[in-house]
């Protein structure tokens, strides 16, 4: 049997077992309708249509109770979902427990204490609550794509884009994204993420000095193997929104912090934007090679002082093509940008001349300066652009 005849019949045989239990999860939702808080010890949840906003504070156990207890059912779909990719994608549950152990060794004491509070009020173990926030990893690797603009190409504030593609399968998981605010105890800065329930990281987030960030799968430009004796670098990208108010302290963060794998990580604050490209070998700054106001990035390295060989789309998911698609994109509508022009900017398919494509999962939109979020879960059975307005939930 040939490569191409395999993995069309692998690819097949895993879209009807997802399926088949997609059909169980969907049945045992029980979302809170919007305006219909819910609340436990010192946290709350609201949901704005099918995203979770859940506030939570204190010790960073009492979070994890807080989180447990709100995110129940949710974390009950997410756990189904996982065991699912696990016998459809890895094929053994051994493979999946080896990179739940990495993971979990890569773990800080302040995340197993929040994993240790959410056991106590969730129903599931320390352990599968592990095997929940590992769900991405086990899955493989996601592939996105973002935009920026200030300045001269923003109508007024800075905007920010971005689309989180991931494999189809994370269509079933579209009542599953949260955007949890953490307020710990300790005095360290407010901090949201945006992604699926369980993840107790960061791949999106903004802070309440108006900090965000996301990160991209840099992979393509930096092909090197990942070490497993560092702490996880979407691990440090969380710790790092507790303790930096000003953009160029992420310079300090990313000169200092050795990364465990290849990403490109896009960050801004009300008015300007950077980009920093991040691998276990160093880290260089990417926004360079742009006009002031504008920064676009997909899935390789643009910083031309790499040794690594230049990736072509072949080997980067279209990276290099859906990047320059919206850099043109942006020069378009030069001066006009605002929050619905960049939704437009990134919801326009790569074959329309713009970067969203079939593995698009969820897609922000972020105005720093107000802090606000506008998201949308492509999949969503009534998919819309919901807007947060964290401002009331960073700064209360």
């Amino acid at each position: 049997m040939s490569g191409r005849k395999w993995y069309i019949i692998t690819a097949a045989v895993l879209v009807l077992v997802l399926a088949a239990g997609a059909a169980a999860l969907i049945g045992s939702r029980g979302a809170v309708s919007a305006g219909d808080p819910m609340v436990f010890e010192q946290g709350r949840k609201v949901k704005n249509g099918c995203v979770s906003v859940v506030d939570l504070r204190g010790t960073w156990r009492e979070m994890g109770r807080q989180y447990g207890k709100l995110m129940e059912s949710e974390l009950r779909d997410v756990y189904a979902f996982t065991e699912l990719i696990v016998e459809a994608r890895v094929g053994n549950s051994d493979k999946a427990d080896s990179i739940v152990q990495v993971q979990t060794r890569q773990t800080p004491y302040r995340i197993r204490e929040f994993f240790e509070g959410a056991a106590e009020t969730s129903g599931f173990t320390v352990e599968q609550l592990q095997r929940i926030n590992a769900v991405e990893r086990i899955a493989g690797l996601p592939r996105c794509s973002a935009a920026a603009v200030w300045g001269d190409y923003a109508a007024s504030s800075l905007v920010f884009g971005r689309n989180y593609d991931y494999t189809d399968v994370f269509a079933e998981l579209y009542d599953d994204v949260a955007v949890t605010v953490y307020h710990p105890a300790d005095g360290a800065l407010a901090a949201a993420t945006v992604g699926y329930v369980g993840e107790i990281y960061a791949v999106n987030a903004l802070n309440e000095k108006g900090i965000f960030l996301e990160l991209n799968n840099g992979k393509p430009s930096a092909p090197v193997s990942s070490p497993n004796d560092r702490v996880s670098g979407t691990t440090m990208l969380f710790s790092s929104l507790f303790e930096c108010d000003e953009l160029d302290d992420l310079e300090l963060f990313f000169n200092t912090v050795n990364c465990s794998s290849s990403y490109i990580i896009n960050a801004a604050n009300g008015s300007r934007a950077v980009s920093y490209e991040w691998c276990p070998t160093g880290v260089k700054r990417g926004e360079q090679t742009l006009p002031d106001g504008l920064l676009a990035s997909t899935n390789h390295y643009v910083n031309p002082d790499w040794e690594y060989p230049v990736p072509t789309d072949e080997n980067s998911w279209d990276a290099l093509t859906r990047r320059e698609n919206l850099i043109a994109l942006c020069e378009a509508e030069k001066g006009h940008i605002d929050v619905p022009a960049m939704q437009r900017i990134i919801d326009t398919s790569e074959q329309d001349g713009g970067a969203r494509n079939e593995l698009t999962v969820y897609q922000i939109v972020a105005e720093p300066e107000t802090l606000t979020l506008w998201v949308r879960v492509v999949h969503a059975p009534e998919s819309a652009w919901e807007k947060i307005e964290l401002d009331g939930f960073l700064r209360p």
